[in-house]
């Protein structure tokens, strides 16, 4: 399949970029910077540039593209949420969808699947309720980002398109994402639950995150809303204790909330927000978890020298 993709070259684009092209899938990318995309995947794959949030894509770019998989998005973890900041990420995600896929009715592709990035922050803090797709959306910062990043996926022209909306959750593995900064902390024994470590921690090993995009892109009874998320969310005490043990490291020094306030601002939402999210939708449409354990996960995650 000729698959277009965006965010190729982030932490969760990169292998599945790599895996797609194992799987003989013929790879489109559109980066900013098409030169330094190159260089840095160094595989058999056709760079276009473009700056998602000013302009649509080179028209070429389209040319028998029968899918597209869309990731690129501002991290939300990049720096403190400042008013300007805020503004970065909401429009990284928003005019990046509009453009894409407006210049995929225009180019006249012959799509028969779009994949776009979500996030589970869409529910907002939940306590302990148990969430699937089909649960009330949330309030805050989060949930209003992905709302407007949700909307922009169904562009009109395409409704004739099947379209995948996954709520993607704590992405894990080492060289991105949240365990590249809890890791040190944790391998120096200062580790522990943040805040009362009751809130719901959802998380998905980006392995299984990986096989999950691709999945969809070739099942065609794949369709609509859907957590990407492991079916065992763990407490953030337990995520805690379970990174220890991956380790061998004590882990039972506690973050006061207050002081996560204190250094990050409104960002310490991420941490602090407490996502019980369910993964019975996808396990419905037939994918099976590599890693459905946060212990597996993070014991798999932690023995490899990279």
């Amino acid at each position: 399949m000729k698959v277009l993709v965006t965010g190729g070259t982030g932490f969760v684009g990169r292998p599945l970029v790599q895996r797609l092209v194992e799987l003989n899938h013929e790879v489109i990318l559109l980066s900013r910077n098409a030169e330094a995309a190159k260089s840095t995947l160094d595989l058999p794959i056709n760079v276009f540039s473009w700056n998602p949030e000013v302009a649509t894509p080179p028209k070429e770019a389209f040319q028998g593209v029968e899918a597209i998989i869309h990731l690129a998005g501002e991290s939300i973890a990049a720096g403190r949420w400042t008013e300007k900041q805020k503004k970065k990420i909401l429009n990284s995600r928003t005019l990046s969808t509009r453009n894409l896929l407006k210049g995929a009715v225009e180019s006249g592709a012959k799509l028969k699947a779009i994949i776009a990035a979500s996030a589970i922050g869409i529910y907002g803090d939940r306590g302990s309720e148990s969430l699937s797709e089909t649960s009330p959306q949330g309030i805050g910062f989060l949930a209003d980002v992905c709302r407007a990043w949700e909307k922009e996926s169904h562009y009109p022209g395409l409704e004739s398109v099947r379209k995948v909306n996954l709520r993607i959750g704590i992405v894990l593995e080492k060289n991105g994402g949240a365990l590249q900064k809890l890791l040190p902390i944790f391998k120096l024994g200062g580790g522990g639950p943040v805040g009362n470590g009751k809130q719901w921690m959802s998380w998905i090993h980006r392995s299984d995150l990986v096989e999950m995009i691709i999945y969809s892109l070739t099942h065609e009874n794949v369709a609509g809303t859907v957590n990407a998320v492991a079916p065992n969310p763990a407490t953030n005490a337990e995520f805690s204790k379970a990174l220890g043990r991956a380790l061998k490291r004590p882990a039972f020094m506690p973050a006061p909330p207050f002081a996560l306030k204190l250094a990050m601002g409104e960002m310490s939402e991420l941490v602090l927000a407490s996502q019980k999210v369910e993964a019975g939708k996808i396990s419905e449409f037939g994918f099976v978890f590599k890693f459905p354990k946060v212990q597996e996960a993070l014991d798999d995650i932690c023995k490899k020298k990279q």
